[in-house]
């Protein structure tokens, strides 16, 4: 999985790349985690359970980081990893995670706070076997 930021004049943008769709949501975790964290946790005892639907990736990844904004920010829970599941359903496709993490600490260094994932720039494309997205977050 790669993680690679991007040049953004207002906001804060990565691109992801891995080798399956729910490697590329759990690429997404940890973009956002480098975004608002010096330290996040490596490692998490507590569990949530996030299912989400959407018609097309493009939202489906939108939904799931502004969730994971959500968690962090109003719930107080740091996702430090997820298993991520992706599942075509009618009329678009379903997400189902399992998010392991920890309760927010000052010792995880908050760099600020995210708004919200955006549609600008959004993309989620497969190629030649690589599942790539690219993604813009409003701080």
């Amino acid at each position: 999985m790669v993680v690679r930021f991007l040049n953004h004049t207002a906001d804060v943008g990565f691109a992801l790349e891995a080798e399956s769709l729910e490697g590329l949501f759990q690429g997404a975790l940890e973009g956002l985690l480098r975004v608002m964290f010096q330290n996040p946790p490596q490692r998490g005892r507590r569990r949530r359970r996030v299912v989400l639907e959407a018609e097309d990736l493009e939202t489906l990844l939108v939904r799931y980081l502004n969730e994971l904004v959500y968690l962090i920010q109003t719930k107080g829970f740091v996702p430090a990893k997820a298993r991520v599941r992706i599942f075509p359903k009618e009329g678009g496709f379903r997400l189902e995670a399992t998010l392991l993490g920890e309760p927010f600490e000052e010792a995880f260094g908050f760099q600020g706070e995210v708004k919200s994932a955006t549609y600008h720039g959004l993309s989620v494309v497969q190629e030649r076997g690589l599942w790539k997205a690219q993604v813009i977050l409003d701080v």
